[in-house]
């Protein structure tokens, strides 16, 4: 039998390269298209920033509600494999189950869903911003998934983001609230934030 450290040692390991594989799914399917877009529409770099940062906004939008109505509505698979989440916070195998993005396969759904809308409206509209959220959106994703595997595992934190590690650690005592990992705009915007 595997003393409980052989057991965390294991699961950081999996967890690892889980996280690896969903980040470079994640690089694929949202940088790959957005470098694409960017040479089909080319666009300023204000247009490109301006895509950026809807891109984040977006990003940040998207992991607020996919983590509170999906991980959190009981009665399916990614909401089964979320508890497994909060069931292994402090315990041996908690890394392996931190990823939000579940296996590369959903990373590669998640991007399609979110990223579909937006090859569509710039192929519609050129407005040349598309790049940008493609680009933003990726960044957040890796941001969140990094941020969250630091949060769980106690690792170091830039500055500036140190509180995100009482504010998540918040969420797995209360699971009806505080839904951002670790930038919680939409938790203020939508009011739960509550202590």
């Amino acid at each position: 039998m595997p003393s409980a450290a052989e057991m965390q040692a294991g699961a950081i390991a999996r967890g690892r390269a889980r996280k690896r594989a969903n980040a470079l799914a994640a690089l694929l399917c949202g940088g790959v298209p957005a470098v694409a877009l960017a040479f089909w529409f080319p666009a300023e770099p204000l247009r490109w920033l301006v895509g950026f940062g809807v891109g984040l906004l977006w990003a940040n939008a998207f992991e607020y509600l996919y983590h509170r109505y999906l991980l959190h509505l009981s009665g399916h698979l990614l909401a089964a494999r979320h508890l497994q989440h909060h069931a292994t916070v402090g315990t041996p195998e908690e890394a392996e189950h931190v990823n939000l993005g579940g296996t590369p396969l959903w990373v590669v759904l998640l991007f399609a869903v979110n990223g579909a809308p937006v090859v569509a409206a710039e192929a519609l509209l050129g407005l040349g911003v598309g790049s940008g959220v493609l680009a933003g959106f990726s960044v957040y994703f890796l941001a969140v998934e990094e941020m969250h595997w630091r949060i769980h595992l106690g690792e170091w934190l830039p500055p500036g983001l140190r509180g995100a590690r009482a504010h998540h650690l918040a969420h797995h005592d209360r699971p009806d609230e505080r839904y951002n990992v670790f930038l919680p705009l939409f938790d203020w915007l939508l009011g739960t934030v509550r202590s």
